[in-house]
């Protein structure tokens, strides 16, 4: 029969008795690792919230080391032009004069067209083309005088009764993909067929020939041969076309109307033909160079914030108070920040002369007007200031490592950085540590439960002696008692 601890002889609730022996041996154990536990969790979420707040921080700093990003211009283009800054354009006024747009050519079958899209063409071969036209004289556009194809844009269409339907064909033309787009428009409750060339631009002429006669209806080309002859059975809807147009006096041609870095640093889209001469106007944009200062401002003063609270030693969440890695970051950055920046020949030598200064807790505050100034009269040195002196060397920002956005970032990266950042190593420190907590408490588990098998056997077997003796006390008592009862009689 199983035995209850405290059932038997003692009657002593010896239960409870291994539970308290047990938690008095492994509670100071459990209460030093809970201790440690808590410091360690609270040190992390610190360093977790130090690191947030200086990622921060770096990647503000990221736009202002590009020298580049002192180079923000506002564009103000008329509605005849696209114009998007894609490098570092000069400020200045442009005019341009559309004269006329970069077009693709378009052909359409014959009207009226098919009763409908499985109506048949014919059957045979084509030959479709995309190439470069010649016309006769200084025409620009209708019949061939001869017709050179571009390379790898020439294609052979053979129509049978599995595809010489209308929509075969607009199937065929596509999956030939020479750069022609073939397509079906509703006309008047017939279909008509349109070739449209993939590319605008004068040499993306379309050539459709063929030898057959059942197909001739498709022809627009011009034939070699004994009999050289231009022959269209299409409808030229559109011609290939050049853009035309003129930039600050100069007339210039261009097969498409996206005009790649036309100025420096601005790509132009031509949009619409113009009756004169317009001007697109290249101004520095300050204020974008402003935003970006500020956004760094208000970041410095996110990461000096959380910073002060996590040093405090008053602050509940101050768990880096008196903490040297704590102070070295501190001192590093505002040194950095409120310190002379030398550069040989700039003008400015600090941040406050940017209108950038800092308050008595380490903020930054910024004054927009002194900093307009200093960017409208000299926006080369404030650029320096940032960004570091420009070099012809081959670097990925293209300016050195003098500026403050370097010094700042390489000054953060001391901590952060992911393989050899001494706050990154802190925290992998901490989790090792945390690790082995965990083992020594699977260790005092052990022992917990070797303690309270040790303590069970030895209170079981006292028990069981107590229940003996018990029983041997009640014998005995029982004897007595009928010898009393026996001399009484």
């Amino acid at each position: 029969m199983a035995i209850t601890l405290g059932s038997y002889g003692s009657s002593l609730d010896t239960k409870a008795i291994v539970q308290a022996l047990v938690d008095a041996d492994v509670a100071p154990k459990t209460n030093s690792l809970d201790r440690k536990e808590e410091s360690i969790n609270a040190e992390l979420s610190a360093i977790g919230s130090l690191k947030s707040v200086l990622s921060s921080l770096a990647t503000s700093l990221t736009g202002l080391k590009d020298a580049s990003a002192f180079d923000a211009v506002s564009i103000d283009a008329p509605t005849s032009v696209d114009a998007i800054q894609t490098g570092s354009p000069l400020a200045g006024q442009y005019s341009v004069e559309v004269i006329g747009l970069a077009a693709s050519q378009v052909l359409a079958t014959a009207s009226p067209g098919y009763s409908s899209t499985t109506s048949v063409v014919g059957t045979g071969t084509l030959t479709i083309s995309v190439g470069t036209p010649t016309y006769s004289g200084s025409a620009t556009s209708g019949a061939y005088t001869g017709f050179t194809p571009a390379s790898g844009k020439t294609a052979t269409i053979t129509l049978d009764s599995s595809n010489n339907s209308v929509s075969g064909l607009r199937d065929a033309v596509n999956s030939a993909n020479i750069g022609i787009n073939a397509s079906l428009v509703s006309d008047g409750g017939t279909t008509r067929l349109l070739f449209t060339a993939d590319d605008t631009g004068a040499d993306t002429a379309i050539s459709i020939t063929t030898s057959d006669a059942g197909l001739s209806s498709l022809a627009h080309g011009y034939t070699e041969g004994g009999s050289p002859a231009f022959v269209s059975n299409l409808t030229e809807a559109r011609s290939p076309a050049d853009a035309s147009y003129k930039f600050n006096g100069l007339s210039l041609t261009s097969a498409t109307n996206k005009l790649g870095n036309l100025v420096d640093g601005i790509d132009v889209t031509l949009k619409s033909v113009t009756s004169g001469v317009q001007v697109i106007t290249v101004k520095q944009d300050t204020s974008a160079v402003e935003s970006k200062i500020q956004a760094f401002v208000d970041s410095y003063n996110s990461y000096q914030t959380t910073l002060t609270s996590l040093m405090d030693y008053e602050d509940s969440a101050g768990a880096l108070a008196g903490d040297s890695t704590a102070r070295r970051i501190q001192t590093s950055l505002r040194s950095i920040t409120t310190g002379v920046i030398s550069i040989s020949g700039n003008s400015f030598s600090n941040l406050s002369e940017l209108g950038i200064t800092s308050d008595k807790a380490g903020l930054l505050s910024l004054d927009s007007s002194k900093l307009q100034s200093a960017l409208t009269t000299n926006l080369e040195d404030a650029k320096e200031i940032f960004a570091g002196v420009t070099t012809a060397s081959a670097l990925p920002d293209n300016t050195d490592e003098t500026g403050l956005a370097d010094q700042l970032t390489a000054s953060i990266d001391i901590y952060l950085n992911s393989t050899t950042g001494m706050l990154t190593s802190r925290e992998k420190r901490l989790d090792g540590t945390l690790t082995g907590i965990s083992e020594d408490r699977s260790d005092i588990l052990v022992r917990m439960t070797e303690l309270e098998a040790k303590y069970t056997k030895q209170f079981t077997a006292m028990d069981t002696l107590v229940g003996q003796l018990q029983s041997t006390s009640d014998f005995l008592t029982q004897q007595m008692d009928a010898i009393k009862a026996a001399a009484n009689r």
